[in-house]
Formats: C-alpha cells, structure tokens, sequence
C-alpha cells in the first residue's frame, strides 16, 4: 500500500508541477503533432501530464484517485507508473498515427480510462461480479462517447473539447497491458 501512495503522491506531484509552470511547461510537453513529427517523441507521454485549466487539472487527480481507489487490492500489488508510461505512449502513438487532424492534446484522463481497463480485465480475471458491471459501464461509457460524444458540462468545465478517442485508445491500451501483465505471470508461474 506504501509503494501506491507513494507512485500516486509523485504522479499528482509532476501533473501540479507541470500545471504551476504553465503555458511554458505545455509548450514544450503537450502533445502537438507537429513536433512530434519532427522528433519531439517525448510528446508522446509528457503530454498526459499536462492540463487546460485547473478544473481539468483537479478532475483529473480526483479521477485517478477514485479509479486507484476502485481497485485498491490490485494497485497495492503492483507498479502503476509502467501501466501509466505504456498508457499515454500508447495513446499518444493512436492519436499521431490514426487522428492526425488532432494537433494539440493534453490530458490524463485516457490514461485514467487504462488503468479502469486494468482494473476491470483483473477482475473479471477474478470472476468478480464487480468487475463485470464496471466493465460494461465502461464498455457503454465508451460507446455513449463515440456516437454522442462528451457532455458539453465537461467541455466547458476543462474550456476544451473532450478528446474521446484518447478514452477509447488509453481503455484498449489498459486491455493490452493486462494482456503482457497476464502472461508474465504465467511465463513467471510456470518456470517455478
């Protein structure tokens, strides 16, 4: 449970740290897919650190510590920075390759979708009925957002528009990571 703490403190610690350098920290951090174009690959992961405005900023830490707080007896087991990093690459990568009209992006929030995705993956894993419900309010979250789109209460709160498919993308990429996560543990279980 210390390691948990500890990865959460130091995650809200870098997204406040960037928040309080801004505009400067988002202009060399925030997702834009001109730079990355040109070789700003950290792009792709620094901008899920990033924030438009403090409201996003603090929906977004209340976000993590609710999903974190969810599925606690996981999350106390293992390493979440790994599924964080592999998240927002991950994210970033979909967004340059499959949305290139998207130029500018910042945000944890589809981050927060993959480790939800991890989450509900170990549970169902667990035979948690739990899990189960999670997963279909995630599943139709996802959906809802693809064919609706975000509500306008969240655009006008974060004075941006939502980026749906980093939600999409950061819940694929929280499957994908269970996917290693799973077989590791069978590769480690079986050698015993």
């Amino acid at each position: 449970m210390r390691a948990l703490i500890i990865e959460t403190s130091l995650i809200i610690l870098l997204t406040l740290m960037v928040y309080w350098f801004d505009p400067e920290a988002s202009n060399q951090l925030a997702y834009y897919h001109n730079g990355i174009a040109e070789g700003e690959i950290w792009r792709l992961i620094s901008a899920t650190f990033c924030h438009t405005n403090f409201n996003h900023l603090v929906l977004n830490i209340v976000g993590l510590i609710v999903t974190l707080a969810l599925f606690v007896d996981l999350f106390k087991t293992i390493k979440i920075f790994p599924i964080i990093i592999f998240c927002s690459l991950f994210i970033g990568l979909c967004l340059f390759i499959f949305d290139t009209e998207v130029i500018w992006y910042v945000g944890l929030s589809g981050v927060l979708h993959g480790l939800f995705s991890f989450g509900v993956a170990k549970d169902i894993e667990n035979k948690d009925s739990w899990g189960y419900l999670l997963g279909a309010g995630l599943v139709i979250k996802i959906i809802y957002e693809q064919i609706f789109g975000a509500s306008q209460s969240t655009v006008h709160l974060i004075a941006a528009e939502v980026l749906v498919n980093a939600h999409l993308y950061g819940a694929i990429a929280g499957y994908i990571f269970y996917i290693f996560y799973r077989y590791k543990r069978y590769k480690l279980e079986k050698s015993d």
